[in-house]
């Protein structure tokens, strides 16, 4: 099949029109509740319940058989028993389904029976050229037709990533930790036993979709390697291709065969043929998600040449000792830029890379250090730590930890000076929706003056540069608007009124997005990727396109996939060194299209 075809065969699965739960129910404690439920939450056109034995479901007229709907049913959800399915999917042809997925397992997974009943249903199916997600599966999600049709309701929202998994809690999870993320899917398909649409079949058609940006997949055995591999090798030069594929054990293996009915193969045959691919594989769930949003925020690097900048000297060591081990150089830096930095930090600083401005209370020269090292044609990425995001800062207020109402109570010092500034926050507002830049920066002027104060050394200089840093970001499109827009809303929290009800934790949450604006501004002028780490917060979140990581260990991980992914273009002769554009990345587009 071709690329073409594959593409609009796949087209009533992805865009149905209306839809059919064939076993939905309102028995709540049953599979088709929750099948119908999901699939009615956001889907503009009809869905239909179809149950021999009720009247309406959900308060939806139901049908005793497909065929006595009246209207045209693309898509039918199957949620009746495995011996069933045969005799229905009959009808489906004889009613012009198009297309369907089969949640109900009892198939091939559980022996000779079930695979033979699992052959009668592809056969009934391929008589009216009906393609089919599963059997054994967990449903899919289509954004482009705001199509939930899930097993049970699950958080998902539309962004760049396709996913295909052959296992149902495996991609619920990813999906899941997706949404806690801030990012989200434009396909995602638990495709269990892939009877009729092969794994490689989907990732041809997330090739082919320019709402895509990265392809995820979870496989346990695949039923024509070959296949997969042409298929793969030709979408990878176009987009990357991660994978996690369990097996590497005999205990592994015989789960897999339990499980979906694969064949695991052995596993060095997979790590070869990712290989051969140029597909990245993941050891982990978290891990295709880590190595997902690398390739979302970051351009790819020139080399393997990284600096660090670090808070503290142990997480700089740590994240050395992660770089050596994924094949990073942390490389020695000039003797110009030492003696650059000697003019910034305390004499107690590093002098060396990682840069550990060793406690120094002047925030300001940590912050000029990203711009200092990307300079250098000798660095091809920084991975800056322990600067990635406020939320900590922001849960921490809220606590009643020992020690945090004084630090409250600092803050709250410190904001005191801009009590009574609503007006400015309104003018604030006005000039964010008006996009004038002129205006915009005269009113942060004297609010970027207090904040300048409190992250330098109190000096005028300090206030001044900080100013010039914050309203640079006006200048990068679609790097500083969610933090800028976030100002007005910070502001009215400070000039509350009465400084010991001050809301300390909203005032970080509007601080959030600066570092995330920083960073972006960073790479757009550099075209260099600039992976940050938090320490503390586990995943946090996507703000603003920017994301950081919760360690040094996992953002050399991400570093070292974008240059192998880089390295093997470069090997295919795919790789262009051309001249940097900064709407190929998603964060970039979507800022944009949301003003």
């Amino acid at each position: 099949m071709s690329e073409q075809d594959t593409i609009k065969d796949l087209e009533p699965l992805f865009n149905p029109k209306s839809v059919a739960v064939i076993g939905a129910t309102n028995n709540w404690n049953k599979w088709g509740f929750s099948t119908f439920s999901s699939s009615l939450d956001g889907f503009k056109g009809p869905v239909y319940p179809v149950n021999i034995r009720e009247d309406n479901v959900l308060g939806h007229k139901a049908y005793k058989k497909i065929t006595d709907i009246e209207g045209p049913v693309d898509l039918v959800a199957f949620v009746i028993p495995a011996p069933y399915i045969p005799a229905v999917m009959e009808e489906c042809v004889e009613k012009g389904v198009k297309a369907g997925v089969i949640i109900a397992a009892g198939f091939q997974e559980i022996g000779e029976e079930g695979k033979k009943l699992q052959d009668e249903v592809v056969r009934a199916a391929k008589k009216g050229g009906i393609r089919f997600i599963g059997p054994n599966c967990m449903g899919y999600w289509s954004a482009s037709s705001n199509l939930r049709a899930f097993m049970f309701p699950m958080p998902v929202r539309p962004g760049p990533i396709a996913f295909v998994s052959q296992g149902g809690n495996v991609g619920g999870a990813v999906v899941m930790s997706g949404h806690a993320r801030g990012i989200g899917f434009h396909r995602y398909i638990s495709c269990g036993a892939t009877a009729d649409i092969q794994i490689e079949e989907y990732i041809e058609h997330f090739g082919q979709d320019p709402e895509v940006k990265v392809i995820l997949t979870y496989l346990e055995g695949l039923n024509d390697g070959r296949k997969f591999m042409e298929v793969a090798k030709r979408v990878s030069l176009k987009k990357p291709i991660i994978a996690l594929k369990p097996g590497k054990t005999n205990a592994a293996a015989k789960a897999i065969s339990s499980h979906s009915g694969s064949l695991s193969g052995i596993d060095k045959i997979y790590d070869a043929v990712f290989r051969e691919c140029g597909i990245i594989r993941a050891n982990t769930a978290e891990e295709l998600l880590d190595y997902a949003m690398g390739f979302l925020t970051q351009p790819l690097p020139g080399g393997r040449n990284v600096a660090i900048i670090t808070p503290g000297g142990s997480y700089g060591v740590l994240c050395a000792d992660a770089c050596a081990v994924e094949g990073l150089n942390v490389v020695d830096l000039p003797e110009k830029t030492i003696e650059e930095f000697n003019a910034i930090f305390p004499p107690r600083w590093s002098h060396g890379n990682p840069v550990d401005p060793a406690g120094d209370r002047n925030f300001l020269g940590y912050l000029r250090a990203p711009d200092m090292l990307l300079n250098l044609d000798i660095i091809d990425a920084i991975i800056f730590m322990g600067f990635g995001s406020f939320s900590g800062f922001s849960s921490m207020m809220d606590s009643d930890s020992s020690g945090i109402g004084s630090a409250g109570n600092m803050f709250s010092s410190m904001f005191g000076s801009l009590k009574g500034f609503d007006k400015l926050a309104d003018q604030m507002t006005a000039a964010f929706e008006s996009g004038d830049p002129a205006k915009i920066k005269r009113l942060i002027r004297p609010i970027s003056t207090m904040f300048g104060s409190m992250m330098g050394s109190g000096r005028k200089e300090d206030s001044e540069e900080f100013t010039n840093l914050l309203t640079s970001m006006i200048e990068f499109s679609g790097s500083g608007a969610s933090f800028l827009n976030s100002f007005p809303k910070m502001i009215k929290s400070i000039s509350s009124g009465n400084m010991e009800e001050l809301d300390i934790a909203s005032i970080f949450e509007g601080l959030e997005p600066f570092m995330g604006s920083l960073i972006i501004q960073w790479i757009l002028k550099h075209k260099k990727p600039v992976v940050t780490t938090s320490f503390t917060e586990g995943a946090p979140t996507l703000s603003g396109g920017h994301h950081a990581f919760p360690s040094g260990d996992t953002a050399s991980k991400v570093l070292s996939k974008l240059v192998y992914y880089k390295e093997y273009l470069e090997a295919e002769g795919h790789y262009k060194d051309k001249e940097f554009d900064p709407m190929e990345f998603w964060w970039v587009s979507d800022s944009m299209n949301k003003k």
